[in-house]
C-alpha cells in the first residue's frame, strides 16, 4: 500500500480521467450501502401502506439531522486523529480515538430523549392525517431512541479511516445493509410471526445499524483517556467537525422547510418529493463519488502550483457529471410513472409525481456544476465560499423560491429545483472566475525556480534556539542576531525552501501556509489533507535541520517538533500591543487600522496553526525557557537571550 506521501505525490503525475476512474468506484460502493437503508425501507413500506411511506418522507429531514451529528463528529474526530498520526503523536491520537465512544453515546442520549418527547409535534406539525401521523410517530420513535447503534457507527468507522482501516467498515456497512434488507419483509409483512408494519421497517433499520456497529467495534473502540482530557480534545473535534455538521444540517432544514410547504397541498405531495429523493440517491451515487474523489487531486497540484491541472481535474468532473445527469434528466422525462410504482401505487401519488418529476429532471444539468463548485472550494481551502455556496443554494434560495413558485400552484412549485439550481451555478461560476485569475493561481513557477536552492548548511554541535513570536514583535530579526552573533545557520525562508522540496509543493503555498488561510474556520482550512502533507514535510525537515548541530529556527512551531531534544533553547517574544502596531505601521507602511487587522489575524493564526499539531496553547510561558519583551528593541532583546545562555551553559559546566 502506497504511504500518504507517495498516493499525494501520485496526484500531480498522469491522467486525470484515469486516475479518478480508479479511485471513483470504491467510494460509489460505499455510498450505495448507505443509500440502501432508507430505499429498502421505503420499498417495502410503500407495499404495506400509502401512509407509511408519506411517514417515512416526512421523517426523512430527521434522519438526515441524526446522520450529521454522527458523521460530523466523527469527522472532527477523523481530522484530530489524522493530523496527530501524521506528526507521529500516537498517543495523542488515541486520545480522540478514546473519547469517540464517550461522545457517540452522549450525542445520542441527547438526540434520543429530544426525538421521543417532540415526535408527537413533529408529526401533527407534517400532517393532519391520524394514520400518518401514528406512522410518524410509530418509526421515528423507534429510528431516535435505539439510533445508538448509529452513533456508534460512525464515530467507530471515522477511526478506523483515521488509521488506514477502510476495508472494516465497508465489511460493516454491507452485514448492515443485508440486515436491514433480509428483516424489513419479514418484520413488516410478518413472515415470521404477527406483522409489525411501518414498526417493523423501523427495527429493521436500527437493527442494521447495530449489526455495523458491532462489526467496527472490535477496532474502533478505545478506551477513554483521563477525564483531564476530555474538555480540550472535545473543544477540538467539534471546533473541526462543527463545519461539517452545520452543512449537512442545511440540507436538513431547507427539505423540512419544503415537506412544510408541500403539507399545505397534500399529503400526497409530500410523499412525492420523499420518492424524489429516493430515486435521486441512485444517479448522486456517481456524481458524489467523483467529486469526492477530486478534493484531494485538486488540492495537491494547487499547492504545487499546477493551476492548470486543477482546470482539468475540474473539467473532468464536470463532464463526467453533466454525461451521468443527462441520463438522468432522460429517465426522470421518459419513464416517471413507471419509477414512481417501484414505491407507490397511489393515484394520486403518480400523478402528481410525473409533473414533478419531468420538472425537476431539467434541473440534473445545473445541479452539477452547483454542487461541484462548493467542491472546488473545499479543495483549495476557502471553506468560506463553499460554506456560502451551500447556504445559497440550500436556505437562501430552495426555502423561499418554494414559497413563491407554490404561491401560484403544486405544479409551479417543482420549478423551485431548476430554477434554484441554474442560479447557484451561476454564482458558483463567478466565485470560480475570480479565484482562477487571483495572485495565487497566476504566480509564476518560474519565479520560485529562480530562486536560489536552499539546503541545510554545515554547523557544529551546540545549541539549537526556537524563536516563536507575536505579529510585529520583531522575532524574526531578534532570532537573525543571535545567529550572526553566534555564528549559527539562521533558518526561516531557507526552512520554507527545504519543505517545498521534501514535499513536493510549491514553496509559495507553504510559505503562506496561514497568510492564504481563512479568517475564520482556520482549523478546517488546517484539516485538509494536503495542508497535513506540508506540515509533516515542514516538521522532517525542522527534524533534519536539528541533527545537523546549533542553529536558530523561527517559527513552525519548531519548539514543540523539537521538544524530545535536550539540546533546544525555546523562546517566545511577545511586545505590548501599541509597541507592535507602531512597528507594523513603520515596517509595512500599514494605516493603523491595517495594522491592527493584520496582528489580529497573524496572531490567531499562529495560535490555530500551533494547537492544531501540539494541541497545546500557543504563548503559554510554561512551554518556553525564555519569554523575551522585545519592546526595548531588537538588539536589547537579543543580548538578554545570549545573556540567558551564557548562564545556561555556565550552570551546566561542571565545577572543578
Amino acid at each position: 500500500m502506497k504511504s500518504i506521501e507517495e498516493q499525494a505525490c501520485s496526484f500531480g503525475e498522469g491522467r486525470v480521467d484515469r486516475i479518478l476512474l480508479k479511485m471513483a468506484p470504491p467510494v460509489m460502493l460505499a455510498q450505495l450501502i448507505q443509500a440502501l437503508y432508507n430505499i429498502v425501507d421505503s420499498f417495502f413500506v410503500g407495499r404495506f401502506s400509502d401512509s407509511g411511506l408519506t411517514a417515512l418522507s416526512i421523517l426523512y429531514p430527521v434522519q438526515l439531522l441524526m446522520i450529521a451529528l454522527a458523521v460530523g463528529t466523527g469527522v472532527g474526530i477523523n481530522t484530530a486523529m489524522s493530523s496527530r498520526l501524521g506528526l507521529d503523536q500516537k498517543e495523542k491520537a488515541k486520545e480522540y480515538a478514546g473519547i469517540g465512544t464517550p461522545l457517540a453515546v452522549l450525542l445520542w442520549a441527547i438526540f434520543a430523549a429530544v426525538c421521543f418527547a417532540f415526535m408527537p409535534s413533529f408529526a401533527a406539525m407534517s400532517s393532519e392525517d391520524p394514520d400518518v401521523i401514528a406512522d410518524v410517530i410509530a418509526y421515528g420513535r423507534v429510528v431516535s431512541v435505539f439510533s445508538f447503534g448509529l452513533f456508534l457507527e460512525s464515530i467507530w468507522t471515522k477511526i478506523l479511516q483515521a488509521q488506514g482501516d477502510m476495508k472494516t467498515p465497508m465489511t460493516a456497512q454491507i452485514l448492515g445493509a443485508v440486515t436491514n434488507i433480509i428483516l424489513d419483509p419479514i418484520l413488516i409483512f410478518g413472515i415470521v410471526g404477527d406483522s409489525m408494519g411501518i414498526t417493523g421497517a423501523a427495527i429493521a433499520t436500527v437493527a442494521g445499524q447495530m449489526v455495523a456497529a458491532l462489526v467496527v467495534m472490535r477496532k474502533g473502540f478505545h478506551r477513554p483517556p483521563a477525564l483531564s482530557s476530555f474538555p480540550r480534545a472535545t473543544d477540538e473535534v467539534f471546533r473541526l467537525g462543527l463545519p461539517n455538521i452545520l452543512m449537512q444540517s442545511a440540507y436538513t432544514f431547507y427539505i423540512f422547510g419544503l415537506n412544510m410547504i408541500l403539507s399545505r397541498f397534500s399529503d400526497a405531495a409530500v410523499t412525492t418529493l420523499g420518492l424524489y429523493y429516493k430515486w435521486q440517491t441512485f444517479f448522486f451515487i456517481p456524481l458524489g463519488a467523483m467529486q469526492t474523489c477530486i478534493v484531494p487531486i485538486v488540492s495537491f497540484n494547487y499547492a504545487a502550483e499546477k493551476i492548470d491541472r486543477c482546470r482539468k481535474t475540474l473539467r473532468v468532473a464536470l463532464l463526467f457529471g453533466f454525461s451521468l445527469m443527462f441520463l438522468g434528466t432522460i429517465c426522470f422525462n421518459l419513464i416517471p410513472k413507471p419509477m414512481l410504482r417501484v414505491f407507490s401505487f397511489d393515484e394520486e401519488v403518480i400523478g402528481i409525481g410525473v409533473t414533478a418529476f419531468r420538472i425537476i429532471g431539467w434541473s440534473f444539468l445545473p445541479l452539477v456544476t452547483s454542487l461541484t463548485y462548493p467542491v472546488l472550494f473545499q479543495a483549495v481551502g476557502l471553506p468560506l465560499k463553499s460554506s456560502a455556496l451551500t447556504v445559497i443554494r440550500t436556505v437562501v434560495l430552495f426555502v423561499p423560491l418554494g414559497y413563491l413558485f407554490s404561491l401560484i400552484g403544486l405544479d409551479y412549485f417543482w420549478l423551485t429545483y431548476p430554477v434554484t439550481d441554474t442560479l447557484t451555478s451561476l454564482i458558483g461560476l463567478i466565485f470560480s472566475r475570480s479565484f482562477f485569475k487571483n495572485a495565487f493561481t497566476q504566480a509564476s513557477l518560474q519565479a520560485a525556480k529562480a530562486e536560489h536552492p536552499a539546503a541545510i548548511l554545515p554547523s557544529r554541535p551546540g545549541v539549537i534556539i526556537t524563536v516563536a513570536r507575536e505579529h510585529g514583535s520583531g522575532g524574526k530579526q531578534i532570532g537573525k542576531l543571535l545567529a550572526d552573533r553566534l555564528g549559527i545557520p539562521f533558518y526561516y525562508k531557507e526552512m520554507t525552501a527545504l519543505a517545498a522540496e521534501e514535499a513536493g509543493l510549491a514553496g509559495k503555498f507553504i510559505s503562506d501556509l496561514n497568510r492564504n488561510a481563512p479568517s475564520r474556520l482556520h482549523d478546517l482550512y488546517l484539516s485538509r489533507r494536503v495542508i497535513g502533507h506540508a506540515i509533516r514535510a515542514q516538521a522532517e525537515v525542522i527534524r533534519k535541520i536539528a541533527e545537523n548541530g546549533s542553529c536558530v529556527i523561527v517559527g513552525r512551531a519548531a519548539d514543540y517538533v523539537l521538544r524530545d531534544n535536550p539540546n533546544v533553547f525555546r523562546i517566545f517574544v511577545r511586545a505590548p500591543k501599541e509597541y507592535r502596531i507602531e512597528r507594523v505601521m513603520s515596517f509595512y507602511g500599514d494605516t493603523r487600522r491595517e495594522a491592527v487587522r493584520s496582528i489580529r489575524r497573524s496572531d490567531r493564526a499562529r495560535a490555530s496553526y500551533y494547537r492544531h499539531i501540539s494541541g497545546l496553547p500557543w504563548g503559554d510561558a510554561s512551554q518556553y525557557d525564555a519569554v523575551i519583551d522585545s519592546s526595548s528593541g531588537s538588539e536589547s532583546a537579543a543580548e538578554e537571550i545570549l545573556a540567558l545562555l551564557a548562564r545556561q551553559a555556565a550552570a551546566a559546566t561542571p565545577q572543578p
